[in-house]
């Protein structure tokens, strides 16, 4: 278990779980030059025995959280090597990534590679206007690093070469040991709206901590005793010291009897290192361990001393080590070089919490040594300890996506236990423990043990956990809003008492796949959105998370393909004829796909050739307009006979030509009595030569005497009018 989610009922003060940590700390630690030497890596790298698992707040699919601790911080445009934030919800202001560690680290300072696309792409992506880091302490809150030299630098943009990647970014703290850090990248703002961020890698330096020992099962065993090292010369027996210090619950150090296992002679046989093992008198369940150092002559030389420490309670004088440990220039170490340590003021440990050095004197080595001393509360322990622990951290989020287990530690003090019991109801109702239990209860719940001795002492211990395991379900509305788009509406929820949905992303396109390249996009839903239909199927993808980080799978629905063909063909136009102006007017035709424009014609009446001067010189004339323009003008046009027609266009065609316009004349000609034939110009003639039933329009200088002519007629071929048939009506003034 880890003790970070370990929630116990023990009332032994906060100082002495922070001495506990501290010593295992300060154990192994090298008095060198007054200070502690260590070589720090980067414990964030994802191929260390004590890899962190990695939470972040968002991550789109093309990005990739994973990249942050991948160890490859060169620079890249490639997306799946770094985490983005492109595509979070709207509003998002701070992006965080997290990293959790089984094992506790001690680190004291973190590195950012960053990467921005601004002026080198879309520039969605920006550097952020700032970054912070947080830890978690031992009780699960967070806390921001501090130091005196602490400052969150950003990288130099020059605006003018603008470039993707950047070199690395560091802030340097105070040492912290912990679980968990926290990066908190601030967006900055552009245009209004906060810009995604993006981080190459993300190192965080130091070194695993030393494990913390365990709080012994019984309360009477020790906390810490000494490592013994002891050195010796080849094919000679190493001798060993007959008594080890140890440290109880309440302390003070003291010294107790030991004896060794036999060491067989082979082992100090030759050059090297090899480990004993002893039984400390007094206590049967635990033991001690030395490691013995063979080396061909030994050195007086020491290199560097050991940290000591020691815990004690207010007002008792601390007990400190007889000796500390040496470090030779050969390689070898040894814990019996005698120190003499400084006086101690009773001031110094007079009150609880207290922490103080003291310096001693070792000869051979002018740094001399120090030791570190804790002052805790006493414990004092009648009730059963009680401990609840979790298998796994909650994510990031700090909800539980899988069922949790958790597993209730009850020991004795005074007297057995007689009964362990656990609710997870909140006290309504118990049952009896009967081993680790999972947790199956959503939302927010307080899991309860307690344990009752045999002589009615009880001990309890609860923890409070957020359970979310199941993901958000997102119902698709859509509605066919005409022949050519379709409206979807998307209605997410959360089953109570879940975290509740946190966005709702969606895509569309021609690919069936959720993570079709020829798909648009992902974006955040905000509102209901159109998706204009084509002649191939469409499909809409969605998805939902919540809080917690559950995401659920996507859902693809089908939108099917319209059965797009080429406009009709509009109605006739309308011409009409300002001196040598023609402006046409008509109608919009139905369409299954949008229209994209149209093409107007003036077409010169055919069969005219003779009967009207100049119209057999005459061509056809055209111009265009845009879809939601629905007349055209013609000037200059030339002394003739015409007719208009139109052609509507859309992404699928062109339509067929409309029927002609009526004849207009235009310039000193005049229209000859009756219509004419149904020739190149596109017209659409009736029965009996009539011009899709249309009269002929007189107009300019046409018949003197203001004679108006309406009926049919067939021209006559030279210019002549036979008349086969005629309907007219003639009106003289």
């Amino acid at each position: 278990m880890n003790l970070n989610h370990r929630i116990s009922s023990r009332r032994r003060g906060r100082a002495i779980g922070s001495a506990l940590a501290a010593l295992a700390l300060l154990s192994g630690g090298i008095v060198a030059t007054q200070a502690v030497a260590a070589d720090d890596e980067n414990v964030a790298l994802a191929t260390t025995e004590n890899a962190p698992d990695v939470e972040v707040s968002y991550v789109p699919g093309w990005n990739s959280a994973a990249a942050l601790n991948d160890g490859d911080n060169a620079a890249t445009d490639n997306l799946s090597k770094m985490w983005g934030t492109w595509g979070a919800p709207g509003g998002t202001t701070e992006d965080t990534a997290t990293y959790t560690w089984e094992t506790p680290v001690t680190v004291s300072s973190s590195a950012l590679y960053l990467w921005q696309n601004f002026g080198t792409g879309d520039g969605g992506v920006r550097l952020p206007e700032s970054w912070n880091l947080q830890y978690q302490n031992e009780d699960g809150e967070w806390r921001p690093v501090a130091g005196d030299e602490l400052s969150y630098p950003l990288p130099d943009f020059d605006p003018e070469n603008p470039v993707g990647s950047f070199p690395a970014v560091t802030a340097t703290f105070d040492s912290v040991t912990t679980t968990a850090m926290r990066l908190t990248v601030v967006r900055s703002v552009h245009d209004g709206s906060p810009s995604a961020t993006s981080v190459i890698e993300w190192e965080v330096w130091g070194r695993t901590a030393p494990e913390e020992p365990e709080e012994p099962e019984n309360p009477d065993d020790f906390i810490l005793s000494e490592e013994v090292s002891a050195r010796t010369t080849t094919g000679a027996a190493p001798r060993l010291p007959e008594e080890v210090w140890l440290i109880d619950e309440n302390g003070p150090l003291h010294y107790e009897a030991v004896t060794w296992d036999a060491v067989p002679a082979e082992q100090y046989g030759e050059p090297g290192s090899f480990t004993v093992s002893g039984s400390v008198t007094g206590y049967p369940n635990q033991s001690v361990s030395a490691t013995v150092y063979v080396a061909d002559a030994l050195s007086d030389a020491i290199e560097e001393v050991e940290y000591a420490s020691s815990i004690t309670t207010p007002g008792v004088a601390p007990v400190l080590p007889k000796t500390v440990v040496a470090h030779y220039d050969d390689g070898t170490a040894s814990s019996e070089v005698p120190v003499e340590w400084d006086s101690i003021d009773p001031a110094a440990y007079a009150d609880v919490d207290a922490i103080f050095d003291v310096s001693g004197d070792v000869t051979g080595h002018p740094d001399g040594a120090i030791a570190t001393v804790f002052v805790v509360e006493p414990v004092v322990q009648t009730e059963p300890i009680v401990s609840i622990a979790f298998d796994e951290a909650p994510q990031g989020s700090g909800w539980y996506t899988v069922a949790p287990v958790a597993e209730v530690t009850a020991q004795p003090t005074a007297s057995p236990i007689e009964r362990v019991e656990i609710s997870t109801d909140g006290g309504a109702t118990w049952s009896a423990y009967e081993g680790p239990f999972t947790v199956t209860q959503q939302g927010d719940v307080t899991v309860m043990a307690r344990a009752q001795a045999t002589d009615g002492a009880t001990g309890a211990a609860e923890a409070a956990v957020r359970v979310d395991t199941a993901a958000p379900v997102t119902k698709i509305d859509v509605t066919r809003t005409d022949g050519t788009s379709a409206l979807v509406t998307l209605t997410p929820t959360d089953a109570e008492p879940g975290s509740g949905v946190s966005r709702t992303m969606w895509s569309d396109g021609p690919d069936e796949s959720p993570t079709g390249g020829a798909n648009n996009m992902y974006a955040t839903y905000e509102e209901p959105f159109s998706v204009q239909l084509t002649a191939e199927p469409r499909y809409v993808h969605v998805r939902s998370q919540d809080a917690a980080g559950n995401e659920e799978e996507t859902q693809t629905v089908l939108l099917p393909a319209v059965e797009q063909a080429v406009p009709d063909a509009p109605e006739a136009p309308v011409a009409e004829v300002d001196g040598h102006r023609v402006t046409v007017e008509w109608e919009a035709p139905e369409s299954s796909a949008p229209l994209t424009g149209y093409t107007v014609f003036l077409v010169p009446e055919a069969g005219l050739a003779g009967a009207v001067p100049g119209q057999g010189d005459l061509t056809e004339i055209s111009m265009t307009t845009d879809a939601d323009t629905l007349s055209a003008t013609f000037e200059d046009v030339p002394d003739g006979i015409w007719r208009a027609v139109v052609v509507a266009t859309s992404a699928v065609g062109d339509s067929e030509r409309s029927p002609a316009s009526a004849a207009v004349a235009v310039g000193d000609v005049a229209l000859p009595g009756g219509d004419g034939d149904d020739g190149d110009g596109g017209t659409d003639a009736g029965e009996d030569g009539d011009a899709g039933g249309d009269d002929l329009a007189v107009t300019g200088g046409g018949i003197a005497g203001g004679v108006i002519l309406t009926g049919l007629a067939l021209l006559a071929a030279g210019g002549l009018l036979s008349a086969r048939r005629k309907r007219f009506e003639q009106t003289v003034e």
